[in-house]
C-alpha cells in the first residue's frame, strides 16, 4: 500500500547516512538477556572486538543497544536504566564506544511497550516505549551521546490506535530539535510498503519481517527486494535486516552470498553475533574492502535483478566512478552456469572484469559474462571500461532471444574481435538445454580486427518447456583459439490468441500475504468470489500483499475488471478491518492505480490499455494497516487479445563460382510465403535490397569478392511482409573456395 506523505511536519532532511550504516546490533546475540549477558561490560567488549578484528577499519562503526535496558521513568518522565546491567547508566558506555572511534545506537518504539515486553518469552519488564514522551526521550538520547536510533513499531495500532506515518514522523521531528546528529532507522517489517513513504520520515526502513539464520530466510528476503531499487539512495535506504554471520545453519558459502547480495542491494550491514568467536574466514569476508566498497558506493544505487531462472539470478548495480557491479547468484544446491550479456546489463564497449572476492582482474569482455557458480555461491564482478591485453576474453560471442513454448525463434549472436588481426575459421557449437533445441553449429564469417559480426541460430522449444531463462551450452572456436559463448533464451508461455480471462492464462510467478497462493476463480479461503453480495465466476483471490505475474506476449489490447474486498472477511473482527489498494503494471511500467483505500463491501472498476505489454503484474496492497483480513479479489479480469501474426517464410542458398580467377557468391532467395515479400540480402561483400519478391518466385544476387580465395561464411536475408510489417531473417552458409 502507499500511505500519504507526512503532514504534521517537514520531511526528513538531516543530511545523515549518505551511505548505508554499518555496525553491530545486540538483538541476535543477546536477545533480551541470554544468561545475563546484556550489560555495560558486554557492550564495551563488542566495541573492542570490532576494533581488534579489523571491522572498524572497513567501516563497521555503530554499536546499537537493541531493547532490554529500560527500567521505567522517574518523577520527571525521564527514562531510567536497569541498574544491574548498566550501573553507571548509558552515557559512560556511549563514551567508551566513542573513545574507540565508533558510534553508539539505541532503541525505542512509538507505543508504550517494546517488542521484548509484548513478544519475548519471558516478557521483559518493566518496559516502556516513547509514547507521550517523544520529546524528552529524544533529549535524553542526545544527552547520552546517541548517534543512531532504531524505532521499532511493535504494533501500537492495535493497543493505542496509532498510525505509522504520524507516529514515526513525531519522533523524526523531536530528533530534529536536539543538538545532535542521530541517524533515524524505523522498523515496521515492510507491512505498509515503507519504501513508498519512508524517504520523508527516516534514513532507513526495514523492508521485511525479521531475518532468520537459515538459507530459506536469506533467499526469501533477497527475492522480496526485486522491485524496491527505485526507492533507495543516499540518506534513505531499504533495510532487508541484519547479517546473520556466525548464527544458525548458514555455511561459509551461504554467508558469502549473504554479504554479496546485501552489498549489491546497498543494504545496511549490521552484525548480531559474538564477534570474538567469528572464524578468520568469515571475518575475511566481512572485511573484504572491495565488497564493502560496493555496498558503500557513493552513488547509492540499489541493484536491479535482470534475470532469474530456477534460482539462478543476475543482478547489476551502477557505481559512482562509472563501473558496473554484476552478481551471478546461485541460490540452488547444485553448481550451475550463469550467463548474461553486456547489453542486458546496459553496458557498451570493452570492459575488464574484476573478481571482487579474489580482488584481481580476470578477463576482458565486450559482449558477455558467463561463469560456473558453485551451489549457494555468488560471484561478483566489477566491470571497468577498457581492456587488458594480458587477460583472456579479447574474442567472444554472445546473444539473447525469446521463444514461446512449442514454438521456434531466431536468436542473434554477436561475435566480437578485439585483436589487431582478423579472426578466421570461426564456428559456434551449441547444445540443447531446458527444453530448447538450437541449431547444432553455425559458421562465423571472418571477424575483422577490432570489429564484430552477427550470426543467427534457430531455436525450437518443446511444448512442455518451462517458462525460464535458459543458458544454452555454447562454444566459440576459431583458428588459434576458443572460448565459451553466452547464448541465453527466455522461454515464455504461449501468448493468448483470443479474448480470455487472466485466471485462464499461465501465471509466471505469484506471491501471497497469507497462507497458500493466489487462487484462480476462488477467494483466498477457497470460496466463490463475492463482493457486496454479488458473486463472480471469474477472477483471482488473494491476501494482500500479493502479486500475480501473467504473460500476455504483446498480443493484447484492453483489460477490464474490478478490485474489491471479499465478503468472506465479514468486515474483520472489531479491532482489525480489511483495507486494500492495488496497482497494475506492464513490463515494470505503472498502468493503473486505485483511488484511495478499498474497504469491506467496496470495489473499484477499471479499463486498462495493455497494448504491447509482455508481462502484466497485478499487485494488491494492504490499504492503511497490516494485512489482517485483507482478502483482495481481482474480479472478471477480461482481456482482449488478437491472433498471432506469423513471421514470413523464405529459403536462401549460396553457391560459389570462379569468374576471371576471382571468387563470386551467387545468393538465391525463394519466397515460400503466401504473400509478396521485400528482401535485403547481406553478405561480407555487399548488400542488395529487393522491393518485391512475388509468391513462389525467386531472385538471385551475385556478389564479387575480388579475391581468389575466400573463407567459409554466412549470408543473411531479412524478409518483410509489407502488409503486416512482420519480419524474419533466413541464413545460408557457404564453404571456403579457391579459384
Amino acid at each position: 500500500m502507499t500511505l500519504p506523505p507526512p503532514s504534521s511536519a517537514e520531511a526528513l532532511d538531516n543530511g545523515l547516512a549518505p551511505t548505508p550504516p554499518m555496525g553491530y546490533n545486540t538483538w541476535n546475540q543477546f536477545y533480551c538477556n541470554n544468561g545475563g549477558g546484556l550489560t555495560a561490560t558486554a557492550l564495551k567488549k563488542v566495541a573492542d572486538d570490532i576494533v581488534n578484528r579489523g571491522l572498524k577499519d572497513v567501516g563497521y562503526e555503530y554499536v546499537v543497544l537493541d531493547d532490554c535496558f529500560q527500567d521505567g521513568r522517574d518523577e520527571n518522565g525521564v527514562m531510567k536504566v536497569k541498574a544491574d546491567r548498566f550501573p553507571d547508566g548509558i552515557k559512560p558506555v556511549a563514551d567508551y564506544i566513542h573513545s574507540k572511534g565508533l558510534k553508539f545506537g539505541i532503541y525505542s518504539v512509538p507505543g508504550d511497550k517494546t517488542c521484548a515486553n509484548l513478544f519475548n518469552n519471558p516478557k521483559y519488564s518493566p518496559n516502556i516505549g516513547s509514547y507521550g514522551h517523544e520529546r524528552i526521550d529524544a533529549e535524553t538520547f542526545a544527552s547520552w551521546g546517541v548517534d543512531y536510533l532504531k524505532y521499532d513499531w511493535c504494533y501500537p495500532d492495535g493497543s493505542l490506535g496509532l498510525q505509522k506515518v504520524p507516529a514515526f514522523s513525531k519522533m523524526r521531528d523531536e530528533l530534529a530539535r536536539v543538538d545532535r546528529d542521530i541517524v533515524y532507522a524505523i522498523s515496521e517489517y515492510g507491512d505498509s510498503q515503507p519504501w513508498t513513504w519512508g524517504k520523508d520520515v527516516a534514513n532507513l526502513w526495514r523492508t521485511t519481517g525479521d531475518i532468520a539464520a537459515n538459507w530459506n530466510s536469506v533467499t526469501s528476503i533477497i527475492n522480496r527486494q526485486v522491485d524496491l531499487y527505485p526507492h533507495s539512495g543516499p540518506g534513505h535506504w531499504n533495510d532487508p535486516d541484519m547479517l546473520q554471520f556466525g548464527n544458525g545453519s548458514l555455511t561459509y558459502t551461504q554467508n558469502k552470498s549473504h554479504l554479496a547480495m546485501w552489498s549489491m542491494l546497498a543494504a545496511p550491514l549490521f552484525l548480531g553475533t559474538d564477534i570474538s568467536r567469528l572464524s578468520n574466514d568469515l571475518v575475511g569476508l566481512l572485511t573484504n574492502p572491495e565488497m564493502v566498497a560496493i555496498d558503500q558506493d557513493a552513488l547509492g544505487k540499489q541493484a536491479r535483478r535482470i534475470s532469474e531462472s530456477n534460482g539462478l539470478q543476475v543482478w547489476t548495480r551502477p557505481l559512482a566512478n562509472g563501473d558496473t557491479a554484476v552478481a551471478l547468484f546461485n541460490s540452488t544446491g547444485a553448481d550451475a552456469t550463469i550467463s548474461t550479456s553486456l547489453s542486458a546489463l546496459g553496458v557498451d564497449g570493452v570492459h575488464v572484469a574484476r573478481d571482487v572476492w579474489a580482488k584481481k582482474n580476470v578477463f576482458n569482455t565486450a559482449n558477455s559474462i558467463s561463469a560456473t557458480v558453485p551451489a549457494y555461491d555468488t560471484i561478483v564482478y566489477r566491470l571497468a571500461a577498457g581492456s587488458d591485453s594480458s587477460l583472456p576474453g579479447i574474442v567472444g560471442a554472445s546473444g539473447t532471444g525469446r521463444v514461446e513454448a512449442g514454438g521456434t525463434a531466431t536468436v542473434d549472436i554477436d561475435v566480437v574481435n578485439l585483436l589487431s588481426t582478423p579472426v578466421t575459421g570461426g564456428r559456434i557449437d551449441l547444445s540443447a538445454a531446458g527444453g530448447l533445441t538450437p541449431t547444432a553449429s553455425v559458421t562465423v564469417p571472418t571477424v575483422p580486427a577490432g570489429g564484430s559480426v552477427k550470426v543467427q541460430v534457430q531455436v525450437a522449444a518443446a511444448a512442455n518447456a518451462t517458462a525460464a531463462i535458459v543458458s544454452l551450452p555454447a562454444q566459440f572456436s576459431w583458428n588459434g583459439g576458443q572460448s565459451a559463448a553466452s547464448v541465453t533464451v527466455r522461454v515464455t508461455p504461449t501468448a493468448p490468441t483470443a479474448d480470455t480471462h487472466l485466471s485462464d492464462l499461465p501465471w509466471l510467478a505469484t506471491t501471497n500475504g497469507w497462507t497458500g497462493d493466489p487462487k484462480r476463480d476462488r477467494s483466498q479461503d477457497g470460496n466463490a468470489l463475492k463482493v457486496n453480495g454479488v458473486t463472480y465466476t471469474k477472477g483471482i483471490g488473494s491476501n494482500a500483499v500479493s502479486t500475480v505475474d501473467i504473460w500476455l506476449g504483446g498480443r493484447c489490447s484492453t483489460l477490464t475488471g474490478s478490485l474489491g474486498v471479499d465478503d468472506e472477511t465479514r468486515g474483520g473482527n472489531g479491532t482489525k478491518s480489511p483495507s486494500i489498494d492495488g496497482t497494475i503494471a506492464g513490463d515494470g511500467k505503472a498502468l493503473w492505480r486505485n483511488d484511495g483505500i478499498i474497504r469491506y463491501q467496496q470495489k473499484q472498476d477499471f479499463v486498462v490499455d495493455v497494448s504491447g505489454v509482455d508481462t502484466l503484474r497485478l499487485t494488491a496492497g494492504n490499504g492503511d494497516g497490516d494485512n489482517a483480513y485483507d482478502h483482495a479479489d481481482w474480479l472478471n479480469m477480461a482481456v482482449k487479445c488478437a491472433p498471432a501474426v506469423t513471421a514470413p517464410t523464405a529459403e536462401a542458398s549460396v553457391t560459389t563460382r570462379c569468374v576471371a580467377g576471382k571468387s563470386v557468391l551467387a545468393v538465391r532467395l525463394l519466397n515460400t510465403d503466401d504473400a509478396a515479400l521485400a528482401a535485403t540480402v547481406k553478405s561480407e561483400y555487399g548488400t542488395k535490397t529487393f522491393s518485391k519478391v512475388d509468391v513462389g518466385a525467386s531472385v538471385t544476387q551475385v556478389f564479387s569478392t575480388r579475391r581468389g580465395q575466400i573463407p567459409a561464411g554466412t549470408v543473411s536475408v531479412d524478409v518483410t511482409d509489407p502488409a503486416t510489417g512482420t519480419k524474419a531473417t533466413v541464413t545460408a552458409d557457404y564453404a571456403a573456395a579457391t579459384c
